[in-house]
């Protein structure tokens, strides 16, 4: 979902310069992480919430996963499509993937005991270890690499729709959805590796923003863009340990 927000053309010259004459204050690394740990702290509490809110529903429709899954979609286009509502756009990202994350992990619990802490702690771990590689530089994203990286999303992207569309009609991808399956469990981890090679991605284009002086505003825009794939990492992580443990 990021990278709709987060591109090569994010921060093109074309895209910021009419905002620069406007708000002559340009986005920093620190005003970044600042507000993108605010949007993780709004998701968090959001979460408990959808955590207490599951105890007494039953959460297992891939359908009801699904639509609230594209809501979170749509308002990532929403912000893409005008970067000065990403403050606004973001809040309620967080607020109402918050609340879905939230009841998900505890349907997840409520079968696996213990993975939620297990999940959020991978989760937590991925994200320091992709930081580190990125800002000591043990990791170059090269334009090849960045081609991959993004192609590889879009194919996941896809992979989720199809697979949707055939439980629609009762045909099921028995090597993705069969838990104990190998196939299922090595494409899991697969899919795990690009959501944290996207972090990648996200690090390197706020960094680019900073470097042309993009505007303030976007920082929010890439706060926003950062939780989405922090988002995403932990889903595809708490599926995989699930899987692990069928």
């Amino acid at each position: 979902m990021a990278r709709q927000m987060l591109n090569e053309n994010t921060f093109a010259h074309t895209a910021v310069r009419p905002a620069e004459r406007a708000a002559p204050r340009t986005m920093t690394i620190g005003g970044t992480v600042v507000k993108a740990l605010f949007l993780l702290v709004v998701t968090a509490g959001f979460a408990g919430l959808g955590w207490r809110a599951a105890a007494n529903i039953l959460l297992t429709s891939s359908l009801w996963m699904f639509l609230g899954y594209l809501l979170l979609i749509a308002l990532t286009v929403a912000a893409a499509a005008n970067p000065r509502l990403a403050f606004p756009v973001g809040l309620l990202y967080a607020v109402l993937t918050g609340l879905w994350i939230g009841a998900i992990s505890r349907v997840y619990e409520t079968y696996y005991d213990g993975i939620v802490a297990q999940a959020l702690l991978a989760s937590l771990a991925t994200v320091l270890a992709c930081l580190v590689l990125y800002v000591s530089r043990a990791f170059r994203l090269t334009s090849k690499a960045v081609r991959v990286i993004v192609v590889a999303t879009l194919g996941i992207g896809l992979m989720y729709f199809a697979g949707w569309i055939l439980s629609i009609f009762g045909l099921n991808l028995l090597f993705w959805t069969d838990p104990g399956n190998p196939v299922g469990i090595a494409i899991s981890v697969a899919i795990c590796v690009v959501a944290a090679l996207n972090l990648m991605l996200d690090f390197g284009f706020i960094e680019q923003g900073v470097t042309v002086g993009a505007p303030k505003e976007f920082e929010w825009y890439s706060a926003f863009g950062l939780l989405a794939t922090i988002v995403w990492l932990y889903l595809e992580i708490l599926r995989l340990i699930a899987r692990t443990r069928s």
